[in-house]
């Protein structure tokens, strides 16, 4: 009889397998988008379209963007992307390719373990909306290969999305021994029956994220990760080998992911780099554990594990490691781990999780809402992208039409430089105003200031796929410092103006802003131009992904504002409203002025951000009497520089995070009793650690940093046990997690 309902179960299981489809993706294409079809491109499942598709491939200059409408194209032998043209920038930038979802088809039928598609080197390129399939036959989907004469071309800010990865003998995707790659999203992708889903096997393969994702049937593992960092959210894995490998460099995450009779869930090992697994469902894992552990802190909260073995256990963990474990829920048996775990550290946490997973649950959406209408700023209103001609007027008549019309139609900016010399106006709602990639540009002429482009929402709003600039804005390299880092750039703008200020709606509002760059990479300039969210109100929500640049937070602490994705620049708060959320989930600064700075004791949120190259003072929390008390979760990835906390009115919590200067020293300097400074579930991966005063008092919990491996030395002598701190950085990961679920997966139920 058990026989039966385990064949039955596993039949069961397979049909769910099937269930997971990408959706269709209905484009309107751009006036700049490339049809490969006028390109003898034939897409009809029988000619060899390897040939011209080989040759659009290496005529892509900057920008260019490849549009493959619905189709079955055959492929026999290796397609390789790389940048033809002479220039000093020897990496394609800003590219993009857009298919139609599950219609678009690239099949395999070259020679045995051929790789389908190589690359040799891109920036900021975006790939949505394709089926990849090696018909069994092919080795690799997608190989990154930007190793050549002896120079690595470091890919960053690469951008996946609704593409199916299907049936090759090793990886779906790989970021090899002979490539570097970061900042890499793969989001609402199926991978599946392959040896190992997605691989990034190389140090400086760092800041890879998957959201949304479904692993299934992969042989070895659904994500391998040897010596990069990575975050998995919203992912489902089914019948995979291991669902995820890890040995991170740094500190790397699983949140909210589902696992379905896979080997095991987690594969951990890592001396320096801590882990953290969030409120995760694992059910019926073939092993005899569902996590293998050892080394850097492992956190463990809000995680639900079913099994029908009562014989299995959750953990199988070094005895000496620090396991810090709240609220997690074993059904079906009764063994958190079977040898004593010395360093385990149990808390518990009031109440449950609002973010509720079940075995049935699909992260992909069915429809994807794209624009039915196209207005084009070039071919409809006279636009000319040139740099010099003044195209503010023909840029307002589009966004106008296209809120006029209504109905999530776009106002469309072609590549190109669209020199303004007026803010834009984007008001209303239920439209787009958006480009074709980065190269869409928005040169911006008007007064220091102004702002380039003004948000005044009416209710929906989506901007996407552009970049903001200042005309006339000359950067210098910044002042050679020991402390600094000496390659950013300085200049000498004071305007109050903005590139994207955005107002309070009176009636309410939720705005996304998808791809769009802005002032604050590399340029230390923290408290001038980039994002600006002013007086904003409980009414307003926003959201931002897959966003590069400063993030200014002013008087907004009421309304709902979420990063899902970032990079660089600053992120600048202040004022005193509450009883909103202003949280991150992942992201990046380098090289910068400040990484956080917060003013009136401001709260903040973010579960995962990797700062390395910054200045001293990176992190800089302030605030003084009478400020509402503020909280701050801090999820550092990697921090190597020193921290500030003057008057902060509240608790600053590292949680899960990474302290890294093997070489020296990091140092926090607290002005104020009144500030309370915690670290949960910490690794210092440094020379020492000095907070000042010494005797301030700092609460530690599940732990640590001298080992084998590192002599850290920390001193803490006012350190002591105190799950206080700890408890209320996991209710805000709790709150930053279901707003993610909420505002980013609204169709999410059982299936």
């Amino acid at each position: 009889m058990k026989k039966f309902l385990f064949l039955f179960a596993a039949l069961f299981s397979a049909l769910l397998l099937r269930g997971a489809t990408l959706p269709d993706l209905n484009w309107i294409p751009g006036s700049d988008w490339i049809n490969v079809r006028n390109h003898g491109v034939k897409g009809d499942g029988k000619t060899d379209d390897t040939k011209p598709l080989q040759k659009l491939f290496l005529e892509l200059k900057d920008g260019d963007i490849l549009y493959f409408p619905p189709g079955t194209y055959l492929i026999k032998e290796e397609l390789r992307i790389r940048k033809q043209q002479k220039s000093s920038e020897r990496r394609l930038l800003g590219n993009a390719f857009y298919g139609h979802g599950r219609s678009t088809i690239l099949r395999y039928a070259g020679p045995e373990n051929g790789t389908m598609i190589r690359i040799y080197g891109m920036l900021h390129y975006c790939m949505k909306g394709f089926v990849l399939d090696g018909g069994g036959k092919a080795s690799t989907g997608i190989l990154h290969s930007n190793f050549i004469n002896g120079k690595n071309l470091f890919e960053t800010h690469l951008y996946h999305q609704y593409m199916e990865l299907k049936n090759f003998r090793e990886y779906g995707i790989l970021f090899g021994k002979e490539a570097c790659g970061a900042e890499t999203a793969f989001v609402n992708m199926i991978f599946d029956n392959c040896n190992t889903g997605a691989g990034f096997l190389r140090f400086n393969d760092y800041n890879f994220s998957f959201d949304g994702c479904h692993f299934r049937n992969n042989k070895r593992y659904g994500v391998e990760c040897l010596n990069g960092n990575f975050y998995v959210r919203n992912c489902k894995f089914e019948n995979n080998g291991t669902d995820v490998s890890a040995n991170p460099e740094h500190a790397s995450s699983i949140r909210r992911s589902i696992s379905v009779g896979s080997g095991r869930f987690l594969e951990f090992r890592n001396p320096v780099a801590p882990m953290t697994v969030e409120n995760c469902l694992i059910v019926d894992w073939k092993t005899d554990s569902a996590i293998l552990s050892s080394g850097a802190p492992l956190t463990l909260f809000d995680n639900t594990l079913k099994h029908r073995n009562s014989s299995v256990c959750f953990l199988q963990a070094d005895p000496a490691q620090p396991v810090l474990d709240a609220n997690n829920t074993l059904l079906g048996f009764r063994q958190f781990s079977k040898v004593p775990l010395r360093a385990r550290t149990r808390i518990s946490i009031p109440g449950r999780s609002p973010v509720r997973l079940s075995e049935r649950m699909c992260f992909l959406p069915k429809t994807v809402p794209l624009p039915g209408k196209l207005f084009d700023a070039v071919t409809d209103f006279g636009a000319r992208g040139d740099g010099k001609t003044d195209d503010t007027a023909a840029i307002q008549k589009t966004i106008d039409a296209a809120k006029s019309h209504g109905g999530n139609a776009i106002a469309y900016l072609p590549a190109g430089t669209y020199r303004t010399t007026r803010p834009l106006e984007v008001c209303g709602k239920e439209f787009r105003f958006g480009g074709s990639t980065m190269k869409a540009e928005i040169l911006f002429a008007g007064a220091p200031d102004e702002n380039a482009i003004n948000v005044r929402p009416e209710g929906r709003l989506h901007l996407s796929s552009m970049c903001i600039k200042r005309d006339g804005l000359v950067f210098r390299p910044a002042p050679k410092r020991e402390d600094a880092a000496s390659h950013g750039k300085v200049c000498d703008f004071q305007g109050r103006g903005a590139d994207l200020r955005q107002y309070p709606s009176k009636n309410g509002s939720l705005v996304t802003y998808d791809s769009i760059y802005v002032a604050g990479k590399y340029v230390f300039i923290p408290f001038h131009l980039g994002f600006r969210f002013e007086n904003l109100t409980a009414k307003d929500t926003v959201i931002l992904n897959n966003t590069e640049g400063n993030i200014h937070v002013f008087n907004s602490g009421a309304a709902t504002i979420l990063q899902r994705v970032g990079y660089e620049g600053t992120v600048w708060a202040k004022g005193k409203a509450r009883g909103g959320f202003f949280g991150i989930i992942t992201r990046l600064a380098t090289l910068s002025r400040y990484s956080v700075y917060l003013e009136d004791s401001h709260p903040f949120t973010t579960s995962d951000f990797y700062i390395e190259q910054a200045m001293p003072e990176t992190l800089t929390f302030l605030g003084k009497s009478g400020d509402p008390e503020g909280h701050v979760t801090m999820g550092c990835v990697k921090i190597d520089k020193p921290i500030r906390i003057d008057g902060f009115r509240g608790g600053i919590d590292f949680f899960a995070s990474q302290f890294y200067a093997p070489k020296s020293e990091i140092g926090i300097s607290v002005t104020d009793t009144s500030s309370k400074l915690g670290f949960s579930g910490t690794y210092f991966y440094l020379k020492g650690l000095k907070v000042l005063p010494e005797n301030h008092p700092v609460f530690f919990l599940g732990s640590n940093g001298s080992s084998e491996y590192n002599r850290a030395q920390l001193n803490l002598t006012g350190a002591k046990e105190d799950p206080a701190l700890t408890i209320r950085s996991m209710l805000a990961l709790r709150k930053l997690g279901s707003l993610d679920q909420t505002l980013n997966y609204p169709f999410l139920k059982e299936e």
